[in-house]
């Protein structure tokens, strides 16, 4: 949705922004900034996504120029969120560096503190127990259909959006049940999870996966009654993959088939369901496999859950952990994309250096190439096709 302050048209040298889009008139060379999020910077135009769309936290800075109601040229300008959560690491022991993990990503928390966790245990050279290794694995692929349904929200119909809403409230009530929290779970621990998944938890679940397909059937719908309007737009191709680093649904959407979900890092084994690849590269393609993705996630959760084996959920370690010198990385396969970390030891209580490579980053940056040519009034479809937490992109 685009919204400008007011609801009333806001006029610029060559036309005007109303609730539909940016509309021109000429063809005249315009620069014009414009504010993407949830919270409107001074002088600049507004575009929101949808009060509960994940955008809507934060906001990016973008400088358009037009050719007529075409974009030509774009600047992005993130960082208005940064934190500075790099260098907090760094103060950080590895016990409580986990915690502050799962706060860049909070659509999809648990991938954050996963991956962090299995860096500092790749380090150690820790192998956490089988049970634990288990329901992380499906923690990931549970995070991944919170995520994806949230970012989804923007082509949901407004007889089954309330739905929508009320399911991924249900997702994270689910969290809310086992960990104490709902946004931010912190089971991971170093050697394992925090605790034990509650009795019942598991069972619960195939109500709630049979509402998660029931609206990746509806989404489905959506999408293609408004197929029009995203085909052909923002086209991704496998160069610009490569040049930008897009990954997960967004480089599957152009016909590459990467999934680190292959590597064995986690327990996927036979419960695994490769993840669709499409060929055409454009917005549609992008949001069919977030939609594609729900059903892949649901059946590979249900099967998790029911060969989950018996045994504890961590492994006992010293009171101070320390990590040998070197230097680590480890990355997994994220609602976008890749997330990964890099762990730099001098062989203290804490990281030297923790660095975070995270796949809406690389989203965010490809959109200066993608919405050039694009028309001022698809801006927000372009972006929301290149799905972004705005405190994994800022940091």
């Amino acid at each position: 949705m685009i919204s400008s302050v007011g609801a009333r048209p806001v006029m610029c040298d060559h036309g005007y922004l109303t609730s539909s889009g940016f509309h021109f008139e000429g063809n005249g060379v315009t620069d014009f900034q414009v504010a993407i999020g949830g919270i409107p910077l001074p002088g600049r135009y507004h575009i929101s996504l949808g009060e509960r769309h994940p955008s809507h936290v934060g906001a990016i800075a973008a400088d358009f120029r037009t050719s007529g109601d075409v974009i030509t040229e774009v600047s992005i300008q993130p960082g208005y969120l940064h934190r500075a959560a790099e260098k907090l690491f760094e103060v950080r022991d590895y016990r409580s560096l986990i915690m502050l993990a799962d706060r860049h990503d909070w659509m999809a928390s648990f991938s954050g503190e996963l991956v962090t966790t299995l860096a500092v245990e790749s380090a150690m050279r820790l192998t956490p127990p089988p049970r634990a290794t288990r329901l992380r694995t499906l923690l990931a692929e549970y995070a991944r259909l919170h995520s994806h349904l949230s970012y989804l929200s923007y082509v949901a119909e407004e007889e089954f959006v309330s739905s929508l809403w009320a399911t991924v409230d249900d997702l994270r009530n689910g969290l809310l049940h086992w960990s104490g929290n709902r946004v931010h779970p912190m089971l991971c621990r170093v050697g394992g999870l925090s605790t034990d998944v509650p009795e019942g938890w598991l069972n619960s679940l195939g109500t709630l996966l049979g509402r998660v397909s029931t609206l990746a059937g509806q989404l489905r719908g959506s999408l293609e009654n408004t197929s029009e309007r995203f085909r052909g737009l923002a086209v991704v191709n496998p160069t610009i993959c490569h040049e930008y680093g897009l990954s997960g649904p967004v480089a599957r959407s152009c016909g590459l088939d990467l999934d680190l979900r292959r590597s064995g890092l986690l327990d996927y084994g036979s419960c695994f369901e490769p993840a669709p690849v499409r060929t055409a590269g454009d917005a549609h393609a992008r949001l069919a496999l977030l939609v594609d993705e729900l059903d892949t996630s649901c059946a590979m959760v249900s099967r998790l859950a029911e060969g989950v084996p018996e045994g504890p959920v961590a492994t006992k370690l010293s009171r101070r952990l320390k990590v040998p010198e070197g230097e680590h990385f480890s990355e997994v396969e994220a609602p976008w994309g890749t997330a990964g970390v890099l762990l730099v030891s001098r062989g203290g209580p804490t990281p030297w250096r923790l660095a975070l490579r995270t796949p809406t980053f690389a989203n965010v940056s490809a959109l200066e190439r993608l919405l050039v040519g694009a028309r001022t009034d698809q801006v927000a479809d372009v972006v929301a096709s290149m799905g972004y937490a705005i405190g994994d992109l800022d940091k």
